[in-house]
């Protein structure tokens, strides 16, 4: 009779890894939205800067949950812009941006690009994640980026 021997399981590794691709582009996107915050102009300003402010805290708080998340899984995930930069797959803003317009469709953008990669890869690590909150965590964060890329798009 054979020994068997296990391997480890992966399962930890590979949600952390989720979870800090996540980070990367969440921290970036709270970025651009206070960026967006101090450079927007235009009729409605107070009211956009109120929306983006709105979103500064609710992405501030998913930053910190995250990480949170990922050092409970063993990895500590670093929170700087410098690693978020190079770490994100959002589309890179290389023109500055002018005028609200621009700017509101260019957070659209970072929006709908999170919602298209959590739609597909949330379903598809189901079974990846450690615990059934981070399953439920997810589901809201899709729900939350779907309520303010719609909040933009209203905005055009």
């Amino acid at each position: 009779m054979e020994p068997r021997v296990e391997a480890p399981s992966k399962q930890p590794a590979r949600a952390s890894e989720f979870l800090e691709s996540l980070l990367a582009d969440e921290y970036v996107l709270c970025v651009r939205t206070r960026d967006a915050r101090r450079n927007v102009n235009g009729t409605n300003i107070t009211q956009l800067r109120k929306l983006f402010g709105y979103h500064c805290n609710y992405l501030d708080s998913v930053v910190a949950d995250l990480s949170r998340r990922a050092a409970t899984l063993g990895q500590l995930a670093p929170v700087t812009f410098a690693h978020s930069m190079e770490a994100t797959r959002l589309r890179r803003h290389n023109e500055k941006l002018r005028g609200q317009n621009q700017i509101i469709e260019a957070l659209l953008d970072d929006h709908e690009s999170i919602i298209l990669w959590l739609s597909k890869e949330h379903y598809g690590v189901a079974d990846v994640t450690v615990l059934a909150a981070t399953a439920d965590f997810m589901s809201g964060l899709l729900g939350q980026h779907m309520e303010m890329a719609g909040d933009l798009r209203d905005l055009l």
